[in-house]
């Protein structure tokens, strides 16, 4: 699902379901007549009061191609019992398996669908008088922002949203506070001596899952921060590193495949120092860049009990 949050840059368009039909459209090609059948669903419904499409499927700048799935955001007056009901997203096509999980706002959740053509429609559930809050808040911005379209408007409250949007928010406004970049970093170095201790004590798995996936986490942040203060500050960066390989510096991308590691002690160690490394470069940069003092000394002390750590690793067999 997209997570209702994202990244800004991008202007503000919120098109109707009568404009798209004038002009190309992703959604239109891959998922036409499943959005069809939902907006008929939503129309006939007393109890939906708005439907849109949000995502790759609405966007113009990285459109949906034909491995997107559709991302519905539905405003419901019972959003608890939508929630726990299959039938009603059962008409839109023959359904293999279907799944529920919370959205990033608004403590709301989503139903994730799979139909047996391959096509999946993530439905994102919120209450009828959420709207308001949704355009408001960073998170609904960051992804309105890149585009919606409007199949439902029953109280035409969708329509009020281009008024919330209307100023696009730049790049800059995602750089961090100090108190924000302190924390990512803190966040990163204690980490990173935790899961290096899970690798001495033979937890290859759980050192692995942190290298490659906690630990990048923290330094997809960084590499954003660093892009927009040090390369472009109208850069159009994306949340949790999505199309990095097409916005990241080539220097920095260039460095990524030797910060993963393979399934084997000795190149996990090997992997965790890159990541170290590329790190606390990028987060030194960052820094640097905004005037802000670098905690050089917690950097210190953790690479060297690190190193104490990982003394007399055993290799791979």
């Amino acid at each position: 699902m997209n997570r209702l949050s994202g990244s800004y840059g991008s202007p503000f368009r919120g098109v109707g379901i009568s404009e798209v039909s004038h002009r190309p459209s992703m959604w239109a090609r891959w998922y036409g007549p499943m959005a069809e059948r939902i907006r008929k669903w939503a129309a006939d419904d007393p109890n939906v009061r708005a439907v849109m499409i949000i995502g790759s499927q609405a966007r113009t700048n990285v459109p949906a191609d034909e491995w997107s799935d559709l991302d519905v955001v539905i405003f419901h007056a019972d959003p608890a019992r939508l929630i726990a009901s299959t039938e009603w997203f059962e008409p839109f096509g023959s359904v293999v398996l279907s799944m529920v999980e919370p959205t990033a706002i608004l403590g709301s959740r989503e139903r994730r669908v799979l139909y047996s053509d391959g096509r999946d429609v993530d439905f994102a559930i919120f209450p009828s008088d959420a709207i308001p809050f949704i355009g408001g808040s960073p998170e609904g911005m960051g992804v309105l922002g890149r585009g919606f379209v409007v199949l439902v408007d029953k109280d035409q409250k969708l329509a009020k949203l281009s008024s919330l949007a209307a100023t696009p928010m730049t790049a800059t406004s995602q750089l961090p506070t100090e108190n924000q970049f302190r924390a990512c970093v803190a966040d990163f170095w204690y980490h990173f001596l935790w899961f290096a201790k899970k690798l001495r004590r033979g937890e290859a798995w759980m050192a692995k899952l942190g290298c490659d996936g906690y630990l990048k986490q923290l330094l997809a942040q960084v590499i954003e921060w660093n892009t927009i203060a040090r390369h472009d500050k109208n850069a159009d960066v994306w949340h949790d590193g999505r199309f990095l390989d097409r916005w990241a510096d080539p220097a920095i991308r260039a460095r990524l495949p030797a910060t993963f590691s393979r399934y084997d002690p000795s190149d996990l160690a090997r992997a965790l120092g890159e990541t170290g490394r590329l790190f606390s470069e990028l987060a030194h940069q960052v820094a640097e860049s905004s005037q802000w003092s670098y905690p050089a000394d917690v950097e210190k002390a953790v690479q060297k009990l690190t190193e104490n750590t990982l003394k007399g690793l055993p290799g791979s067999t």
